[in-house]
């Protein structure tokens, strides 16, 4: 009997073995699935690269611990600006936070949202000048893709978006994440540096 049970013992072993990463897909499937069953679909776009309107953010390739805090900052009403409050709270509320680091897996798992269009070729766009001058480079790295920990890569990023997150950041509308250190330097663009550097970062592929 007992060696019976010796012979079982590396089976068992190879078979939890395989059973463990037979769920690595299943995770991104359930992301995925949960992105449309819970309406994220209707504002963000099924691919999450084309939004429903202007103002609404490109969510593919941002990072997940990113996507994973807003989430958390909608839930607990630390983030109440933009459409957070009257369309995103209702929904996030019943997310558990297992939906929510699937969903954003996922997310990030997908490549980076595309430019709305190349930037002419010849002389650079004023709004990438003004983005390496007014540090914004420093946060949200070389040409919006590689920021630091805790930052939204925002290259290609509806500019609508970038406006308005970037307003109610300067205004103290917007306090959650990263925003206490991006407030103190936004007296460095006027709006009409602003308008100029989110066309440039809508533009970078």
């Amino acid at each position: 009997m007992f060696k019976t049970i010796k012979r079982q013992l590396p089976v068992m072993a190879l078979t939890a073995a395989f059973g463990a990463v037979s769920l690595a897909p299943a995770l991104a499937a359930d992301g995925k699935a949960l992105y449309a069953d819970k309406g994220c679909v209707a504002c963000h776009g099924e691919d999450a690269k084309t939004p429903l309107q202007e103002g609404f953010p490109k969510l593919a390739g941002l990072a997940s611990d990113y996507i994973v805090n807003q989430i958390k900052d909608i839930k607990a009403g630390a983030r109440t600006n933009g459409q957070s409050v009257d369309s995103m709270k209702p929904i996030v509320e019943d997310l558990s936070e297992a939906d929510a680091k699937a969903i954003a897996d996922y997310l990030a798992s997908l490549k980076e949202a595309p430019a709305a269009a190349a930037a002419a070729a010849g002389a650079p766009h004023p709004g990438k000048t003004l983005f390496l001058t007014k540090t914004c480079v420093a946060c949200h790295g070389k040409e919006g893709k590689k920021p630091l920990p805790g930052y939204p890569a925002i290259a290609g990023q509806d500019k609508a978006y970038i406006i308005a997150q970037a307003s109610d950041i300067q205004a103290g509308k917007r306090t959650n994440g990263k925003s206490s250190a991006m407030q103190p330097v936004m007296h460095l663009v006027n709006a009409d540096e602003l308008a100029l550097v989110a066309e440039y970062l809508s533009t970078v592929k």
